[in-house]
This record gives structure tokens, sequence and C-alpha cells, in this order.
């Protein structure tokens, strides 16, 4: 099974997240993907209460829980409302927040001690990449953001290099199926129940198929592509 995200960030007003929430849940059980999407935070809990079913992500979470700390919500709130998944350290949460890979790695704790699926965003800039040293870089993020004293359940990691997202620059099949290859490797050594690598970074109608059809890619995640209904129809 493929998992397919769509990742609405800050795109969509209250009526456009409604009907792109309509075709989603429209679109056919089947046991060839498992669809995911995330809405604007301010639109969670109204869309999960229309379509209690539905897999809703959220698009970060705090580390801060109940108590006085304005402006936070506590994770507990998302298991209230059924929510099971969140994105974590996503590339545009990592530079308008100055999020850390230690931080992600103390989010992705508090997943898993509320039961809620992490999806780890990693990735690297144009320049590390430009100067071949991706492989190395990962290694990092990864060894920072998760421990081999952990037992992790299920986890979803997504690589996005920052210097594809949003600008219709994507590496070369090869490249993508090499770097999904080698992340399955080296997270050998951390205890999963379930760990599926997913491949994001401008997808699109255009390439969709093709990343789909690696060997070493579980899914994707998407960004504005899937704010189209024609991307979403795709899965029809």
């Amino acid at each position: 099974m493929k998992y397919i995200i769509f990742n609405w960030k800050s795109y969509l007003n209250l009526s456009e997240t409604l009907k792109l929430t309509k075709l989603v849940n429209k679109l056919p059980n089947s046991n060839k993907f498992k669809f995911i999407y995330s809405p604007n935070g301010l639109f969670t809990s109204l869309i999960k209460s229309h379509f209690p079913k539905s897999n809703v992500a959220t698009q970060n979470i705090d580390i801060f829980g109940v108590g006085a700390n304005t402006g936070s919500i506590d994770i507990s709130l998302l298991k209230d409302l059924k929510i099971k998944f969140s994105l974590l350290g996503h590339s545009e949460v990592r530079s308008n927040f100055l999020e850390s890979d230690k931080l992600v790695g103390t989010k992705l704790k508090q997943c898993m001690d509320h039961q809620i699926t992490p999806i780890v965003c990693i990735g690297e800039t144009l320049s590390i990449y430009k100067s071949k040293k991706t492989k190395s870089f990962l290694n990092k993020q990864i060894s920072t953001i998760f421990s081999n004293k952990n037992n992790y359940q299920e986890v979803i990691l997504a690589y996005e290099p920052i210097w594809s997202i949003g600008t219709g620059l994507t590496p070369q099949m090869s490249e993508i199926d090499e770097i999904c290859s080698y992340l399955t490797k080296i997270l050998k050594k951390y205890s999963f129940k379930k760990i599926n690598i997913l491949y994001g970074g401008s997808v699109n109608l255009d390439n969709i198929k093709e990343i789909l059809n690696l060997p070493s890619v579980d899914g994707v995640l998407v960004g504005s592509a899937s704010t189209k209904s024609s991307f979403i129809n795709f899965f029809k």
C-alpha cells in the first residue's frame, strides 16, 4: 500500500477546504492507497467532526501542554478529536519557526506517547545537494531526531529536498530511489513497529506515477499540487 498525503498548507479558505475534503472522501477504498490530508489548523476540528472516519493530519504540534500556555494546543486534544497523524519538521515550519532537529525529536516522542503517527520531514538544501553531501546530511538529521533507546510504533518518514519544494525541480528518479533505499538502510538500527518512507518535493501529475513506481518509495507527500481537484481525481 502506498501512502498519499495531501499537505494543503495555508492555501485554502474554509469553503475550498470543504470542497477538496469531499473529493478525498469520495476516493475509492482499496489496498493500493492510503489517503491522508492535512488542512489548515483552524479547520481541523471542523473537518474531523464532519468526516469522522477520514485520515486527517495536523501540520504541526506543540511541545507545551495544558496550563498557562497562551497560543498552544495540548497534544492530548488531538487524541480527543481522534486525529491520528501529524506532520513534524516540515522545512517551512523549520524556517518560519526556527525548529531544530532536536525539537523535532522531542515532538516525535510526544507523538509516540499520545498514539499519534508522526510524518517526519527531512531534506537537504541546494548547496548540500550540489556538494554531494546529501547522504551524510540526512544521516545526521536522523541520528538527531531518532534514538536507538526508543521503541517506535508506526512512523512515516518523508524525504523532501528543500531545494525541490515548490520550485518545480525534482531529483532524478534514480536519485530519489537511491536516497530512499539509503534511508531504509540507515533506519535499520532503530526499532520500529512500522516504518514507511515517502518522497515529497514538487510532486505533480507529470511525475506522480513514475515516483510511485519506484521500488524504495512507499508513497508521496504532496503540497500545492494537491490543492487542485484534478490531482485528487487522479486517484479515482
